[in-house]
């Protein structure tokens, strides 16, 4: 597996990812009105192509160069997306995609990063050392649903 910058061209693959992982993977802590209001918002493909042109936003790729899963941050320190195509979970590519995010936090000097974690994502977070420090109701139109707010210190040695 290899990280590389995402491009313009890579917004289809992304998308499809997106939306996949959310119907597929999310679905086990998530009800099916709470899915299908989440997984609609891929569909905002001009929010994502602009989270592409101004964060840090980087894929896995194959050899065949399909996207397998992603991760985006911005400059600020916000760990924006991350997800992992329902075909590849298990296989170390979120680990791969946040030691990605880790080196460009350091590169950016800054000192912590937030994420805001889905329910299904949260022990893999942990176990990269954020720390839950509020749990939120996320509104998505008529639908809400929970996430947590999680932050990880990158002080040296951390």
């Amino acid at each position: 597996m290899q990280i590389r910058k995402a491009t313009l061209q890579d917004t289809g693959q992304l998308k499809s990812l997106y939306q996949g992982t959310i119907t597929h993977i999310n679905s086990r802590h998530y009800n099916p009105e709470q899915v299908r209001a989440w997984a609609a918002t891929g569909e905002r493909i001009a929010s994502l192509e602009n989270k592409i042109k101004e964060q840090y936003f980087y894929v896995a790729v194959t050899p065949e160069d399909t996207i397998t899963g992603f991760a985006s941050v911005e400059a600020d320190g916000e760990l924006d997306m991350m997800f992992v195509h329902k075909d590849f979970q298990g296989q170390g590519i979120a680990r791969l995609l946040i030691q990605q995010i880790f080196e460009k936090a350091r590169e950016l000097g800054l000192l912590s990063l937030t994420s805001y974690v889905s329910i299904t994502a949260r022990p893999f977070f942990e176990k990269m050392g954020f720390k839950v420090v509020e749990n939120q109701q996320v509104n998505l139109g008529e639908v809400s649903l929970i996430n947590y707010k999680m932050i990880k210190s990158l002080e040296q040695g951390q």
